[in-house]
């Protein structure tokens, strides 16, 4: 279809979300049609993050065609010897359909596969860089380099910063807990201990819900692809570990986005 359609969109349109899927990536290429109807049925708002610049593209070409997206575009820590330039081309050609940064960051445990970490710091900070200067929210990988990322973005004027994925140390979330920094819990928290534990003490207004999809998960969800689906069940161990019901724990997840997801306008295809 050649002709598009202009819509208003507004946090309070939405009853659920995922702050972290990859849904422009191959795995989803036979669901992603029915995945983007149950997004709309269910109200449903997806970040959908990329890794690549192929992905930012395929990012950027699926937000027109779906108003519970949000496109956020970036180069993921394993792809750090990426062209910077010819991303930069990119996303000053589609800014205006561009919501936020990621996924970026750092990792260190790409180094033992030769992923240089001085590599990872110049595409991090350089993608740090683009979400300052036009004002976009970020979504960070931080495995095994939560200090690292939290040193670095503390210089930074960000509207929203989302560690994707939390798995810092008790201490960090501590310090972090009456910061402006989102932290993101996913499917493992349905059954994992450790993150269980950390999710129990970190600050119910500083904490969002992710799917990673499309990373299996063999211990529950029958080692099906992680996808929004799977929102639902996270809320409600959420909702479980903070002694809240589940309709409440939900309010307060949209909530804290609530000052990072303000009023648009898109168009749709």
């Amino acid at each position: 279809m050649d002709e598009y359609s202009t819509f208003i969109m507004n946090i309070d349109d939405f009853e659920l979300f995922d702050s972290h899927i990859h849904l422009s990536v191959s795995e989803f290429d036979s669901i992603r049609d029915d995945i983007l109807n149950s997004l709309k049925k269910t109200k449903t708002l997806a970040f959908n993050v990329s890794e690549t610049l192929e992905d930012s593209k395929l990012t950027v070409d699926l937000s027109h065609y779906s108003n519970n997206l949000l496109s956020f575009v970036g180069i993921h820590p394993k792809y750090s010897s990426s062209n910077l330039n010819e991303f930069d081309k990119f996303f000053t050609k589609n800014i205006d359909s561009i919501d936020g940064v990621g996924e970026i960051g750092l990792d260190k445990t790409y180094v033992e596969r030769g992923i240089e970490f001085d590599s990872q710091l110049i595409t991090f900070k350089h993608m740090l860089d683009l979400a300052e200067r036009h004002k976009l929210p970020v979504s960070i990988h931080s495995r095994d380099a939560t200090q690292e990322v939290l040193d670095i973005v503390s210089s930074y004027d960000l509207p929203c910063i989302i560690l994707h994925w939390f798995s810092g140390t008790e201490e960090q979330l501590m310090k972090l807990y009456n910061s402006e920094i989102l932290i993101s819990f996913g499917p493992a928290l349905v059954y994992s201990k450790s993150l269980q534990k950390l999710a129990k003490i970190s600050n119910p207004q500083r904490t969002i819900v992710e799917t990673d999809g499309p990373v299996p998960f063999s211990a529950c969800f029958e080692g099906k692809i992680a996808e929004p689906s799977f929102i639902p069940s996270i809320i409600f161990k959420l909702s479980n570990l903070w002694n809240m019901n589940f309709n409440d724990t939900s309010k307060q997840l949209i909530n804290n986005l609530k000052p990072y997801i303000s009023v648009k306008t898109k168009s749709i295809q």
